[in-house]
């Protein structure tokens, strides 16, 4: 049986169909419906939404893979950080003994190396020791003892004579040497 309706009730059901027309195309819209989703998600959480929940599972499943795999990643840097760190210690370490090098002289490579693009410390070490050598350290009397030897006292006590005894002995060496008589 057909049932007339008043105008309001018209009117109200014209709204309602319009209401529905407009949720249906913002649902429904590539663009558009995804958050359309999540906002009835988020007045409404216990209506099931297929296609939004799967997505969303999906998405979370992604994010803690790319959490796991940034975390992974985060540690692996940091190794090797580490252990970048501890050998360039170690060869900071070895050439600093190595050439002798005081804590300032170490500095002083190291602002070389920056301002010449050297990544290596032996490399550096090197270029700058041959480049501004250690002076040697004098050894006080090691090479003094010659007071000690028979032809020091000679050559003190008659300094002429022996000058002249070298002289002699060059002359008949020259001499011999000459004939063919290399006998000296």
């Amino acid at each position: 049986m057909p049932r007339t309706l008043s105008d309001e009730e018209w009117n109200y059901l014209q709204v309602k169909r319009q209401t529905a027309d407009l949720a249906e195309s913002l649902y429904n819209d590539p663009q558009m419906g995804k958050e359309v989703k999540r906002l009835i998600k988020q007045k409404y959480p216990q209506i099931s939404i297929p296609d939004y929940d799967i997505e969303q599972k999906v998405e979370a499943r992604f994010q803690q893979e790319n959490q796991r795999k940034a975390e992974s990643d985060k540690a692996a840097k940091e190794k090797a950080d580490k252990e970048q760190n501890e050998k360039w210690k170690a060869e900071r370490e070895s050439v600093q003994r190595q050439y002798g090098f005081t804590d300032d002289a170490m500095s002083d490579l190291e602002k070389f190396m920056l301002d010449n693009n050297v990544g290596s410390y032996e490399v550096a070490a090197g270029y700058k020791a041959a480049k501004n050598p250690q002076t040697s350290l004098p050894t006080h009397g090691s090479n003094w003892n010659h007071d000690k030897t028979d032809q020091f006292k000679e050559i003190t006590s008659d300094p002429e004579g022996w000058a002249r005894n070298q002289l002699l002995e060059a002359v008949v060496k020259d001499g011999a040497a000459r004939a063919g008589n290399r006998s000296f």
